[in-house]
């Protein structure tokens, strides 16, 4: 009897095992397509017609960190856009003083929450670009990151 009770114990355990380890197991998988598919529309989103739309997909991505490495080419190409945009539409309302920034310092502004991946992509437009804008935004961002890594 004692045999037959613990066999039945064993089993059951081992059934809880492994229905919880496969629904544990989906769901990372699940949450990983689906922030890898959002990042992929806010990429695409930073080529739209208008300047705040691209602002507020710039501001989503640097919002993702690392996790939004591959943006950083698009971002890039943002940073000598001067367009003012009104940040108050996509940011939470208490934000300071900043109510207005442009298209290029919001793009800087998620490379440095983006992190140091983003760093040598930041030379290249310090170095090369014919935008003064585009360099003044990423040397900017440069002595952002630096900040960022001393503290």
């Amino acid at each position: 009897m004692r045999q037959h009770r613990d066999a039945i114990l064993l089993s059951t355990l081992l059934s809880c095992m492994v229905l919880f380890c496969g629904f544990i197991g989906r769901e990372p998988v699940a949450a990983l397509r689906s922030t890898d598919d959002n990042i992929t529309r806010h990429i695409a989103q930073l080529r739209a017609r208008e300047a705040q739309e691209r602002a507020a997909a710039a501001y989503w991505l640097g919002n993702r960190g690392t996790a939004a490495e591959r943006a950083i080419p698009a971002l890039v190409n943002l940073l000598g856009d001067s367009t003012q945009i009104e940040v108050a539409k996509y940011r939470k309302p208490d934000m300071p003083d900043n109510n207005k920034l442009t298209l290029g310092e919001e793009a800087a502004a998620a490379l440095v929450n983006i992190g140091k991946s983003s760093t040598d992509a930041l030379i290249k437009i310090l170095i090369s670009s014919p935008e003064p804008y585009a360099r003044e935004n990423a040397a900017w961002a440069l002595g952002a990151l630096h900040r960022r890594q001393m503290i």
